[in-house]
């Protein structure tokens, strides 16, 4: 598991402004957020979350681009959180299709290699799966024209049911088009029979720890047996820190970092 370390902004969301969001406790901007992965942490990739970004206009990445550069930090992923690529609605849903795009366009600016891209959901009892594999395609397509490739995360919806996402992983059937496992998204009873499924095909890991004992370890679930996964499927890219537990975020940031490091570190030995 010859892994890295990576931070995801969302560890700090209650810290970052997000549009239509409640207002942020402490305020930061994204420039505080990778200043502070590279000071505070010593971390030098980070995963920039669409909603905390103020807009997809140029200007505004420029300073973006000029906080990365500035602090010697390499954004390696943009989660996306607008739309709804699996609408039934040919409409609606080719109006989310582009929109998603202009996040790609955004992401591509920046330098960002991939984004996450949400399967979306679908009413219950209208089960499409070949809308989302199209949308999808639509969306590799598009990524791989801008040198931006295309990730799905277990993140609810259509992606909660890991054997929808080995159906969808073979319909689009991309080398442009890659998983984003999250140790914490899945229903317990799917939890690791899910990551076994993703991690053969991961590009990032999100290895998500909430609350912590006073050992440091996190208790939510077995994050030995999640590591252990990881290590098995022979992934050897980015583990991405987020943290979504209710104790205060920069601490918990602190801790998880002690704890996956201690992973990298055995692993590596």
């Amino acid at each position: 598991m010859a892994s890295t370390l990576a931070l995801c902004s969302w560890s700090l969301h209650r810290h970052l402004p997000a549009r239509g969001k409640a207002p942020a406790e402490t305020p930061i901007s994204l420039p505080d957020f990778i200043r502070v992965a590279r000071e505070r942490y010593d971390i030098g990739q980070v995963e920039l979350c669409q909603v905390h970004l103020d807009s997809y206009k140029y200007r505004y990445l420029d300073t973006i681009k000029a906080a990365l550069g500035r602090y010697n930090v390499r954004a390696i992923t943009m989660p996306i959180d607008v739309g709804n690529i699996s609408e039934l609605d040919p409409v609606k849903r080719e109006a989310d299709i582009r929109l998603i795009m202009r996040w790609i366009d955004a992401a591509a600016y920046i330098g960002i290699p991939a984004v996450r891209v949400n399967s979306g959901r679908q009413p219950e009892g209208q089960f499409d799966l070949q809308i989302t594999i199209n949308s999808y395609r639509t969306l590799v397509s598009y990524g791989k024209m801008i040198n931006c490739k295309i990730l799905m995360e277990n993140h609810g919806g259509i992606s909660a049911d890991p054997g929808n996402i080995a159906k969808i992983v073979q319909g689009v059937n991309s080398n442009w088009f890659r998983l984003l496992p999250d140790f914490g998204n899945f229903d317990p009873t799917t939890r690791y029979e899910g990551l076994q499924t993703m991690l053969p095909m991961a590009a990032v890991v999100h290895a998500k720890t909430l609350d912590f004992d006073e050992r440091g370890e996190q208790t939510a679930y077995d994050y030995d047996l999640c590591m252990r996964l990881v290590a098995q499927s022979g992934y050897q890219g980015p583990l991405s820190i987020e943290y979504e537990g209710e104790g205060d975020e920069y601490e918990g940031i602190a801790k998880s970092r002690d704890l996956i490091l201690r992973y990298i570190t055995a692993a590596a030995a």
